[in-house]
């Protein structure tokens, strides 16, 4: 099929839809107490390519859901009881295709920062998580970026609100975001190998409604030994004027299509407060298994071994079921 007659087929596509339903669990165990709590989400990802006589103009994505949650001890900050359902605007974005080749594209809505590991990794609705939320206070956020292709490398740049999923303008916020790597297929649970350069900038707006100066730039990478792999992101820089470095360690292995992989996890979070360093730290090992077309489950253990509020050890044993239906 010839190039005008692809983007016209493309441009004729109807929404791509998905339906998705997850029931989260997780036990916390500690000296105190000990306790089971689920969240449950259901939600529609829809996506369409919109497109002219020669070529794409625009992408849009809408991943819009409900969550509930049940008896969490760690639960989302917009919920505001025990037993409570919310709903969630996760992707409201469009990205323009400037260019026309890919090599310059304007984002503009609510997105993924693009900051090291959760470029290339997939973690949405998922057990597994990485450095970010704890990195710079959120993880999605709104604003208008670019993005593109040049080459081997991808780069994407974000100013964005400050206020983390939902809009919030008081004491204004904001934060800039960006990232360049290596050339990579976007959004897998096992990422595909390179490496990567991210920086970050902002007053970040805290659920509490204070605001947080952050700072940091990051180095995340990406390597293969036959089926086990090799993830890893350090960064550094400051949280309300206190030095601050974080790293990831992640060993994971997989079977040949991916339908069964495992993985063992170490994180390390760093600050120096006025009395002097502190340090949270956690190891953690996790499998996910999806055999069955659109139904995967996941099971994971974490044992938290300190906190900045807390020097005990915290056991969270989490298990997910997921149905996606497209």
């Amino acid at each position: 099929m010839s190039c005008p007659n692809l983007y016209a087929a493309q441009a004729q596509n109807s929404w791509r839809n998905a339906f998705e339903v997850v029931a989260n669990g997780s036990y916390l165990a500690d000296a105190d107490s000990q306790k089971l709590g689920v969240l449950y989400s259901t939600g529609i990802d829809a996506r369409k390519v919109f497109g002219g006589n020669k070529r794409n103009l625009a992408t849009v994505n809408l991943q819009v859901d409900v969550w509930c949650t049940d008896n969490q001890t760690r639960r989302m900050p917009f919920f505001e009881h025990d037993h409570d359902c919310e709903p969630l605007v996760r992707n409201a974005k469009v990205n323009f295709h400037v260019s026309g080749n890919g090599k310059l594209n304007i984002e503009l809505g609510h997105t993924e920062l693009p900051f090291g590991l959760e470029v290339p990794v997939s973690t949405s609705k998922s057990l597994r998580t990485l450095l970010t939320p704890r990195d710079l206070a959120m993880k999605l956020d709104w604003g208008v970026g670019v993005n593109g292709t040049l080459g081997k490398f991808d780069y994407s740049a974000l100013l964005s609100r400050g206020s983390g999923i939902e809009y919030r303008h008081n004491k204004d916020p904001w934060s800039f975001t960006a990232r360049v790597g290596h050339s990579i297929n976007r959004q897998r649970f096992l990422p595909e190998p390179g490496l990567g350069l991210s920086v970050f900038r902002g007053n970040v707006l805290l659920t509490d409604g204070i605001i947080s100066k952050r700072e940091r730039i990051a180095l995340d990478g990406v390597r293969y030994f036959n089926r086990f792999g090799l993830v890893s992101q350090f960064s550094f820089g400051d949280t309300d004027d206190r030095d601050t470095w974080n790293g990831l360690v992640e060993l994971n292995w997989s079977d040949s299509i991916e339908a069964k992989v495992a993985y063992i996890q170490y994180k390390s979070y760093n600050e120096d407060f006025q009395s002097g360093w502190k340090r949270a730290k956690s190891a953690t090992i996790g499998a996910r298994f999806g055999q069955i077309a659109g139904l995967t489950w996941a099971v994971q253990y974490t044992r938290e071994f300190s906190s900045f509020t807390n020097n005990g050890d915290q056991d969270v044993i989490g298990f997910q079921l997921k149905y996606r239906w497209e």
